[in-house]
């Protein structure tokens, strides 16, 4: 009888189906005016980002992240929008559920912790917990009561979105004493002056500091921004601390990234209303993980493709009729890129379109095209417009942009009838071209 009984456990476990494995929490750490290459563990000479170094240490690093565009100098808003739609800003109307919609309906227990008046309030709304902390400090005090009381209940999504490190730059006097100004090297491509009016000569950022820039400024800003990544990585490292306390963090999905890029003293730039490489659309953007092999990459990539590609790396079903693309078969090694060019936008005022080699950057206001070979030439030194040898690869580029604008909706014209003057001067940038 008793090896009859036994006989029949076995065979009734043996046709029993697996458990479905636990679905893996979700950590988006999204920096304010990040820059692509601020991090230690991507190679940066000046800034200390401990916490976030072993994440990204063992996490695969996509080089090549951009923000699509933004119709307002306060790119952070577009930007956060997208992550959240997984649509692009040009479109009208959107069609699919929020990427918190779509965890929350996958069993999550969510909280969004970071800076108001950045968005659709709706859309920060559908999270179970919406909060603001303030500062870093505040908004990690946020997730981990929340990973004390859900932690084990349900999976975790945890977004920490605050504002470090956007100007005024905040950080603790702690921080701001370890990066001094004078040990703090210019960019390769710093001018004291930007060659033309790109449109945005009147913005905000670029009155943060006085014309011509000198080191003595553009140095000062950088220590405090680069004090503000440290201020914000100590923080992280408590978050990670409280998920490794509860249990969680060997089945924890985490995302590093910033909702824009910036200019700081690049081309005589100081803000994000621009589409060089160190300007307002290139971010860092870093998954690390449970299945999620250590590597980086150049495939070209747009920032809210965090959208798809977290559902797929966590087993969610992702929402038909989004813009954005899976970027999981790149992690995976499955493919080498999702995409062979990537278009960004800013206001009506520039447009770009890039591949592996080539950048184009297109004025319409003031009919001016710039070229530029980016393997040769990553710091954006020479423009390559006026050689006649590149005249067909400026045409190529011209209709590639043209396609992506058509397939996008942007209605914007890349050229304009009365073309305003490119030069300029400081006094020039106290009236926009409207009021000329």
């Amino acid at each position: 009888m008793k090896k009859l009984l036994c006989v029949l456990f076995l065979s009734l476990a043996v046709s029993l189906p697996a458990a479905e494995p636990a679905k893996p929490n979700i950590v988006f750490f999204l920096g304010d005016d990040w820059r692509p290459d601020c991090l230690g563990a991507l190679g940066h000479p000046v800034v200390k980002t401990p916490n976030l170094d072993k994440l990204v240490g063992n996490g695969f690093v996509f080089r090549n992240a951009y923000v699509l565009g933004s119709h307002s100098g306060a790119v952070c808003l577009p930007s956060r929008t997208m992550i959240q739609t997984g649509m692009s800003y040009l479109r009208k109307e959107r069609t699919s559920p929020t990427l918190a919609q779509t965890v929350k309906a996958a069993g999550y227990a969510s909280i969004r912790s970071g800076k108001f008046s950045n968005g659709p309030k709706k859309l920060d709304d559908e999270f179970d917990r919406n909060l603001d902390g303030k500062t870093a400090e505040g908004h990690a005090d946020n997730l981990i009561q929340f990973i004390k009381d859900n932690a084990g209940k349900k999976p975790l999504f945890l977004y920490m979105a605050g504002k470090e490190p956007h100007d005024p730059q905040f950080a603790t006097e702690e921080y701001y004493r370890r990066y001094k100004p004078e040990d703090i090297p210019l960019p390769v491509n710093f001018l004291p002056f930007h060659p033309f009016d790109n449109g945005e000569m009147t913005v905000r950022d670029e009155q943060t500091l006085p014309w011509p820039r000198t080191r003595e400024s553009v140095t000062g800003k950088l220590a405090r921004y680069y004090a503000s990544i440290s201020y914000w990585d100590e923080h992280v490292g408590r978050v990670v601390a409280a998920l490794k306390e509860a249990g969680q963090f060997d089945n924890t999905i985490f995302i590093v990234a910033g909702d824009n890029g910036l200019s700081l003293g690049e081309h005589g730039l100081l803000g994000k209303q621009n589409l060089y490489e160190f300007g307002g659309m290139h971010v860092p953007l870093i998954f690390a993980g449970p299945g999620i092999k250590k590597g980086e990459t150049k495939a070209l990539a747009y920032l809210y493709e965090v959208y798809p590609t977290l559902c797929e790396l966590a087993g969610i079903p992702v929402p038909a009729g989004l813009d954005a693309k899976s970027l999981a078969p790149v992690i995976r090694g499955e493919r080498a890129k999702v995409r062979d060019y990537l278009f960004t936008a800013y206001k009506n005022c520039q447009r770009s379109i890039r591949d592996d080699r080539w950048k184009l950057i297109r004025y319409p206001l003031i009919n001016k095209t710039q070229l530029f070979d980016l393997q040769a030439d990553p710091h954006e030194l020479n423009d390559l417009d006026g050689c006649p040898e590149n005249t067909e690869k400026i045409k190529e580029l011209l209709a590639v942009l043209e396609a992506e604008q058509q397939r996008y909706g942007d209605p914007a014209p890349l050229t304009v009838p009365d073309p305003k003057p490119a030069a300029w001067t400081p006094s020039t940038t106290r009236k926009r071209w409207s009021e000329r």
